[in-house]
């Protein structure tokens, strides 16, 4: 579904700021200790005006550490940046430093920057890394990694060049080809998918029902199409089908008909209003599909809100986000250097399935004709981008999961699953 209007704009968001140093020979990595407290322990981040201040824009060949010149969130479509002491946590953090730390991160590709915490940790951990890419469609997250990256970098002897790109992972073959001086070819990409928790907690992007506000679910607020527009104008059948291929909702056909009995009475414009409209869909008792949620931030074996994958599902039809991933994938496998490594963290069986797959091709083996490819842009045709020979090796023959200590800490990282593939 190509509901992404203008995927990106290249905008090269950076500007310079002084690092104290000392030798990098003396320079060992930090512990796996030290580099979870640079991802999380960073200073506040900084409000959007305060990263709008006039400094000179550079390239690859940075002499200092670049932070973010990204556009203000309030200029966006009227939305608010998060508070000043915004809490973060990145999930999987262990496992991703784990997934990384055998290779020497010369260059890293961050395809979902967020806040920063997965980058910052990385940077703490790698002292060899000089480039740092950092995508994000959100102009927030640029506001929010940039000092988190930056106080990971202090201490440094060589530089650091840092890259905000205002983008989609999605053209990241794109955008790196367009960037001055030779492509660069990384040495590892993560990519962290599904909606950031910064996302979720603003009541202003819509994301969640836990709290009212319009029904927008835009990653990127300079997109065309909003939850709203989309919910308002589709046809039942449509809004049945994403429900039912997005949302993973037994009740697809219930839950249509409902949405569309409720926007005949008034339009259905905010978060609460949508979550009622779905109702308290139940058949013998049973929410949707028996009470396990697949989306970010969902309990295993807890019973959940009947609009839960309704919600999941409007946020992926509005964002493209299967078909960004499909997209993303066989370009981040070719972009990689010789013995780099791609991690993936999923967080439901859709985006899971589109990772599972585009690994098994790239290891060289068929793709199990056990799971038919029935949903997708083009139902799964990415997978021809990629040769048929073997490419690359799977670090992680199954997913990592989560510890319960991290469950128990942060519940939305419960249905996470991290796949690791290097590159040959």
């Amino acid at each position: 579904m190509g509901l992404m209007q203008g995927r990106w704009s290249c905008r090269r968001l950076v500007a310079g700021s002084s690092i104290a140093r000392r030798a990098a020979t003396d320079t060992a990595p930090l512990s796996t200790r030290d580099a979870l407290a640079a991802a999380s322990n960073a200073p506040s981040p900084l409000r959007a005006t305060a990263s709008r201040a006039a400094l000179p824009e550079r390239g690859l060949g940075a002499s200092t550490l670049a932070a973010p010149h990204a556009p203000p969130p309030e200029a966006a479509d009227g939305l608010a940046s998060p508070a000043p002491d915004y809490p973060h946590v990145s999930v999987m953090l262990r496992e991703v430093l784990a997934a990384f730390q055998p290779v020497a991160l010369r260059v890293f590709l961050d395809g979902t920057l967020g806040a920063g915490g997965h980058s910052a940790a990385l940077v703490a951990a790698h002292p060899e890394m000089r480039s740092l890419f950092g995508i994000d469609l959100d102009p927030t997250a640029h506001a929010l990694a940039g000092p988190r990256i930056a106080a990971a970098a202090a201490g440094r002897e060589e530089e650091l060049a840092v890259r905000l790109l205002h983008g989609n992972y999605r053209d990241l073959h794109t955008l790196l080809s367009t960037l001055s001086g030779p492509r660069p070819r990384p040495d590892g990409i993560l990519l962290d998918l599904g909606v950031s928790s910064m996302q979720i907690d603003t009541a202003e992007r819509g994301f969640s029902f836990m709290r009212d506000g319009p029904l927008d679910m835009r990653m990127d607020p300079s997109a065309s199409i909003s939850a709203e527009e989309l919910l308002n104008s589709w046809s039942e059948a449509d809004l049945g089908r994403i429900i039912r291929d997005y949302g993973e909702e037994k009740l697809w056909k219930v839950v249509a008909k409902r949405l569309v009995q409720a926007r005949e009475l008034e339009p259905i414009r905010t978060t609460h209003q949508l979550a009622k409209a779905v109702g308290h869909t139940q058949i013998g008792g049973k929410l949707g599909r028996g009470g396990r949620g697949p989306g970010k931030g969902e309990g295993k074996g807890k019973g959940v809100h009947p609009a839960t994958r309704t919600f999941q599902a409007l946020r992926i039809a509005v964002n493209d986000e299967l078909g960004k991933l499909e997209e993303a994938l066989p370009y981040a496998i070719e972009a990689l250097a010789p013995g780099g490594r791609l991690a993936v963290i999923s967080f439901h069986s859709l985006e899971d399935r589109i990772v599972k797959h585009a690994f098994c091709r790239a290891i060289g083996k068929p793709t199990p004709e056990q799971e038919p490819l029935t949903y997708g842009p083009g139902k799964y045709d990415f997978l021809e981008a990629l040769e048929a020979s073997k490419v690359a090796t799977l670090v992680t023959r199954k997913p990592s999961l989560p510890s319960d200590d991290e469950c128990a800490a942060n519940p939305r990282a419960r249905s996470a699953k991290l796949r690791v593939l290097q590159k040959l």
